[in-house]
């Protein structure tokens, strides 16, 4: 396997980001769904600011994973996918990043106006040019909470679709993903 993408498979590196952003993404989905009811006050603080760092870390890797693709190829469609197909898949990868891109910075924002910022040990990591309010913290959070139900749906789109290629269609494209150990190529 290469490190690069290629017109036929993507590279190592384009796998990692995917499935660690993938797997982020659902810790966080989950995590943000429950982490409301947590009872015990220091353990909901730690599970808060954990789901801040690891949303900041979803932030990094969007950021990663672009600069990757504007500096990789693409593995080509099949020739046989029809047009409504690709145009359905394009704009779903494009909603895709960018939900993954206003999901984690929304709540950095927002965090940060409510004045509970992401922090690491003593070091605080608020958003910069954000000023403490309220008002601005809920407007934020409403955004937050909207790109959570839109990412689940794209995500949902994109699950299928995979599954789609791989049992219906019987092609590679879910395989140019999966990392070697689980078939893919």
């Amino acid at each position: 396997m290469t490190l690069t993408n290629t017109n036929q498979s993507y590279g190592s590196i384009a796998k990692f980001f995917h499935w660690l952003t993938a797997l982020l993404v659902i810790i966080l989905l989950i995590a943000g769904y429950f982490m409301g009811d947590i009872g015990d006050k220091s353990l909901k603080l730690q599970v808060f600011n954990l789901h801040k760092l690891f949303g900041l870390t979803v932030l990094a890797l969007i950021i990663l994973r672009l600069l990757w693709r504007w500096t990789n190829p693409v593995p080509l469609l099949p020739p046989e996918m029809a047009l409504w197909e690709r145009t359905l898949e394009k704009t779903v990868k494009a909603f895709f990043y960018i939900a993954l891109f206003v999901m984690p910075l929304s709540g950095w924002i927002f965090s940060t106006a409510a004045g509970h910022p992401p922090h690491l040990g003593d070091y605080t990591l608020a958003a910069p040019f954000i000023p403490l309010s309220k008002t601005l913290a809920d407007q934020i959070f409403n955004i937050h909470a909207t790109f959570a139900v839109i990412i689940i749906g794209l995500l949902c789109l994109h699950i299928a679709g995979a599954l789609k290629h791989h049992f219906i269609n019987k092609d590679n494209v879910l395989l140019r993903m999966l990392p070697r150990m689980f078939g893919g190529k």
